[in-house]
């Protein structure tokens, strides 16, 4: 069996994918590794990216769907095309900044057969500015396994640096269930469902770096509400994290209008937060005037 499949998704990423791919290449490790591609009918050139390299290198196993899928579908599809042992996600956009980032999780899990899955620190690389936040969830990882899952309910997990037990991963996590209703995220369903589950280990050392830019995630929080409100339910959360799940939802809305200067978004998201913060306040002048907007990204540091 093989130790570890990279499994790694794409859509339109024809500017980030080579870079992605070299650093798996550029992995040390004790093993053999394979590489899982899933292309979602990119509309660019980063199929043809993917099988220039993938000549080079046997391990390296793309596939194109014939139409776009969506996330959780496709995450799906591209897991079971996984034959190893364990699986480490890495989107298409980001890459691995240690050389050992590989081995180092994979000792862990051998370490730990109990463990469903471990998490690792990142970077965050914003496009627009060309800078880096280093370490973005060191807090989260050097708290207790306890402060995790509360975060994790909560605000949800970026699955970035983190590396599964293929085994528990299809036996935990409902998939089927989760398509059928029509959820599209992959991150806080499988987060979610292990956390609950299954042990997990927390490696404080930054790995990995993720590219945040304007398509590195979804706009659609309104959908993102309904997923975390169905997992409040199935896992019975107190009233008190669904009432920060809203409050968090709001949070994100707000700062989304402020960056488009939308007016009814910003009233409908600031009212409901109680004793805003500066920061709010500044997030709602921002969606109500394209003026106010232009003057406080002056100030942003990223």
């Amino acid at each position: 069996m093989i130790k570890l499949s990279v499994h790694m998704m794409t859509f339109n990423c024809e500017k980030y994918i080579d870079q992605s791919l070299k650093s798996v290449l550029r992995q040390q490790t004790t093993f053999p590794f394979e590489v899982i591609i899933s292309d979602d009918a990119s509309t660019d050139n980063t199929y043809q990216i993917i099988t220039d390299i993938a000549e080079k290198h046997d391990f390296i196993k793309p596939h194109q769907n014939k139409d776009n899928l969506g996330i959780l579908k496709n995450f799906v599809a591209t897991l079971h095309r996984c034959k190893g042992e364990y699986v480490f996600d890495l989107a298409g956009d980001d890459w691995l900044s240690d050389p050992y980032a590989l081995q180092t999780l994979v000792n862990e899990l051998d370490r730990n057969p109990s463990y469903g899955f471990v998490d690792s620190g990142f970077d965050v690389f914003h496009e627009r500015t060309e800078k880096i936040k280093p370490f973005f969830n060191k807090k989260i990882l050097l708290g207790t396994k306890e402060d995790y899952i509360r975060f994790q309910q909560v605000y949800g997990n970026y699955l970035m640096g983190c590396c599964f037990r293929t085994k528990m991963l299809l036996e935990i996590v409902d998939f089927t269930r989760y398509i059928e209703i029509g959820i599209d995220y992959e991150d806080y369903p499988i987060l979610t469902d292990l956390v609950f589950h299954a042990d997990f280990g927390l490696i404080p050392v930054v790995l990995s770096v993720y590219r945040k830019h304007r398509l590195s995630h979804s706009n659609n929080t309104e959908s993102f509400l309904k997923t975390k409100l169905f997992f409040a339910d199935k896992y019975d959360f107190s009233e008190q994290d669904i009432q920060k799940i809203h409050k968090a939802h709001h949070n994100h809305q707000l700062h989304n209008a402020s960056l488009i200067s939308d007016k009814k978004s910003g009233r409908k998201h600031y009212k409901p937060l109680q004793q805003p913060i500066l920061r709010n306040f500044v997030y709602f002048l921002s969606s109500q005037s394209h003026l106010a907007r232009r003057f406080f990204t002056l100030f942003r540091k990223i």
